[in-house]
């Protein structure tokens, strides 16, 4: 491979431009081996200003590899990052090969020094290193392995599953509408069918079930014993935190999905599902129904 000397004067763009329309074997040369040819033709590699500094961020920018779109928030279960179900190992790799390809690009025609080039480029080289590591992501967050996710998730449902059982059932006590009496006797069995198994697989797996429900879910439970509440009351409050049930569960089944080493969990996780969205549908459909009959009179709820 042959290196062009760079033309002297004011003409870094254009010496860019020239230099990104050529086809670079850019894994065909270590910087260093670069940097002793630019030398040899005249070159500088450490030679560099503000104007080139920016340019190369510029240019990264086009691959940047710390960006993160935003969350899914409409969830009991929290948000899952959209990047992470549209983007792959192979993907963040050819990102990587991009912003390489451009830092090599910028450093050969003389806008950068050799010391940027080198620490950008072990930059780009420390970010492969991170994405190379065994880790699960799940709900927003990093673990260190599925397992841990998994047990992660148990810990925070099995409480949650069996007070939602027991506030069910004291809204039961209270509730005057018989449709609604009716479905909350099956879910009240279902939460408390859930709690118990994931109790189970909770010990299986070594661990013991926490003895009281994280500050975040505890919110979400509380109101449905709160007697100063109507019976339809309760149902509007539930569908104003979930008013589209398949986007508030999508991220549990995206959590299924990825279970791969699990599989016991994963389907025990895939029939609570099913419930799950059972029961948030049932509650909006019976909420937009009661609701239009109380603004017709027809119920004093």
């Amino acid at each position: 491979m042959k290196l062009r000397k760079a033309p002297i004067g004011n003409l870094t763009l254009q010496r860019l431009d020239q230099s990104l329309a050529e086809d670079l074997l850019t894994e065909a040369y270590s910087s260093e081996e670069i940097a002793d040819q630019l030398r040899a033709i005249g070159g500088d590699p450490e030679a560099i200003g503000e104007r080139g500094q920016a340019l190369v961020k510029g240019l990264l920018g086009n691959a940047d590899l710390h960006s993160r779109p935003g969350h899914l928030s409409t969830s009991p279960f929290g948000g899952v990052p959209l990047s992470e179900r549209r983007h792959d190992a192979f993907f963040d790799s050819a990102k990587r090969d991009f912003a390489f390809r451009q830092l090599l690009r910028a450093y050969r025609a003389g806008i950068i020094s050799y010391d940027t080039f080198s620490l950008e480029q072990s930059s780009l080289e420390s970010a492969a290193s991170e994405a190379g590591r065994s880790t699960f992501k799940a709900f927003g967050k990093t673990y260190a392995s599925e397992r841990e996710a998994v047990i992660d998730f148990l810990e925070a449902i099995t409480p949650a599953e069996v007070a939602a059982s027991e506030a069910i059932r004291e809204w039961l006590q209270t509730c005057q509408i018989d449709c609604i009496k009716g479905g909350l006797k099956m879910v009240a069995e279902r939460e408390g069918y859930h709690g118990r198994a994931f109790a189970e697989r909770l010990i299986e797996l070594g661990r013991t079930v926490p003895a009281s429900v994280r500050p975040e879910i505890r919110e979400s439970i509380d109101y449905l014993r709160d007697t100063n509440l109507s019976d339809l009351e309760k149902l509007q409050r539930t569908i104003s935190r979930y008013p589209n049930p398949e986007d508030a569960m999508q991220p549990l089944f995206e959590f299924i999905s990825s279970l791969q080493e699990d599989q016991q969990t994963k389907e025990m996780l895939r029939l609570f599902a099913a419930d799950e969205l059972s029961t948030l549908r049932w509650q909006n459909t019976l909420c937009v129904v009661l609701t239009e009959m109380k603004r017709n009179g027809q119920i004093a709820a």
